[in-house]
C-alpha cells in the first residue's frame, strides 16, 4: 500500500486547492437536468444496485436507427457530426457538435444522420438488469398500434431512398449513367423468386420493387443535376457500389418484402388517406418526400 501513498497524496492536494502548480482549480457546471429534452420531468432513478456506464457510439451518415425508448436516465454528449432526434408524435430536436441532450424516458423515438457521421458519448444511468436502449415492441406500456407495419415499412424505404446520394456519387465519379436495366432486371427477378417465401403474389412484389427502383432513381437524377449546375459534387466520402452499396440493398431487399408482407390487406381512400399522414409527418426534405410517396405509390391499390 505504501507505494500508492504518493499519488493518492497529490490526487488529496489537487482536489483540495492544495496544488503547488500556479492557478487556481476552476468547475463548471456544463450541462444540468431535471427532465428529458421535450419538458418531461424525470421522476426517480431505477430500483436494485445502480450502473454507471460511460458508452461511444459511432453512427455512419444517412442512417436512420430503429424506433426505440430508454427505461433508465441517459445524457448525451454529440462529439463529432449532426445528430436529428424525433419522436413517434412528431416532437424533433436537432444536434451539432458540441450540443448536450437529456434523453427521454419511455417515450419511443429515433435518431437520424445526415450527410456526416455522428459520435455520441452517453452516460447512462441504470441498473444491471436495463440495457442502453429497448426495442419498440418491448417497451414498457407501449399500446399495440395498427398503424405500425405501415411505419416500420416506411422506415425501410427511407433508409433504402438514403443509399441514394452514395449510388449518385459513385456514377458521378466514373460518367455513368443512372439507368441500369440489366441490374433492375436482376433485382425484380429476384423479387418474383423470393416472394413465395413472404406470401405474397409475385407480381405484387415486383411492382412494389419497380417502384422502389424509380424512386432511387429520381432521386438520384435529382442530386446529379443540383450538381451539376452547382459544377461539382459536396465533399461526401464515397462508398463502394459493388462491395458496399450493393450488399446493402440486396439484404435490404429480404427487409422491405418481410414488411411488405406484414401490411394489413387493406385499400383505397383509408389506406391512403393512412400513408399521406405517415409521410406528412416524417418532416423529410422536399426530394425525399417526393420519393417515399413515388415508392409507395402503388401500396393502397387493390392487389
Amino acid at each position: 500500500m505504501r507505494r500508492f501513498l504518493p499519488a493518492v497524496l497529490t490526487l488529496s492536494a489537487l482536489l483540495a486547492g492544495c496544488s503547488s502548480q500556479p492557478g487556481a482549480v476552476q468547475s463548471q457546471v456544463l450541462y444540468r437536468a431535471t427532465g428529458s429534452w421535450d419538458g418531461t420531468p424525470y421522476t426517480h432513478y431505477p430500483d436494485g444496485q445502480p450502473v454507471l456506464s460511460l458508452v461511444k457510439v459511432s453512427i455512419p451518415p444517412h442512417t436512420t436507427l430503429d424506433w426505440h425508448c430508454h427505461q433508465a436516465l441517459n445524457l448525451g454528449y454529440l462529439e463529432t457530426g449532426e445528430l436529428e432526434v424525433e419522436t413517434r408524435d412528431g416532437k424533433r430536436t436537432t444536434l451539432t457538435a458540441g450540443n448536450t441532450l437529456a434523453e427521454l424516458v419511455g417515450e419511443v423515438h429515433r435518431g437520424r444522420t445526415t450527410r456526416q457521421s455522428a459520435t455520441v458519448m452517453i452516460f447512462h444511468v441504470a441498473n444491471e438488469e436495463l440495457a442502453l436502449s429497448t426495442p419498440q415492441d418491448q417497451c414498457p406500456g407501449r399500446p399495440p398500434s395498427a398503424e405500425e407495419p405501415l411505419d416500420t415499412l416506411l422506415d425501410a424505404i427511407e433508409q433504402r431512398l438514403a443509399s441514394a446520394e452514395f449510388v449518385a456519387l459513385h456514377k458521378w465519379d466514373r460518367g455513368q449513367p443512372v439507368q441500369d436495366g440489366k441490374r433492375e432486371l436482376q433485382i425484380l427477378d429476384g423479387v418474383r423468386n423470393n416472394a413465395w417465401r413472404y406470401q405474397l403474389p409475385a407480381e405484387r412484389a415486383a411492382a412494389f420493387f419497380a417502384d422502389q427502383i424509380e424512386a432511387h432513381k429520381m432521386v438520384q437524377y435529382s442530386l446529379l443535376n443540383r450538381w451539376h449546375s452547382r459544377g461539382r459534387t459536396p465533399d461526401t466520402p464515397r462508398r463502394d457500389l459493388k462491395q458496399e452499396l450493393r450488399p446493402e440493398l440486396d439484404a435490404l431487399q429480404a427487409k422491405l418484402l418481410q414488411h411488405l408482407a406484414s401490411l394489413p390487406s387493406d385499400s383505397g381512400s383509408a389506406c391512403n388517406q393512412r400513408l399521406t399522414i405517415s409521410i406528412n409527418e416524417r418532416g423529410l426534405s422536399p426530394l425525399m418526400k417526393q420519393a417515399l410517396v413515388r415508392a409507395t405509390g402503388q401500396l393502397c391499390d387493390p392487389h
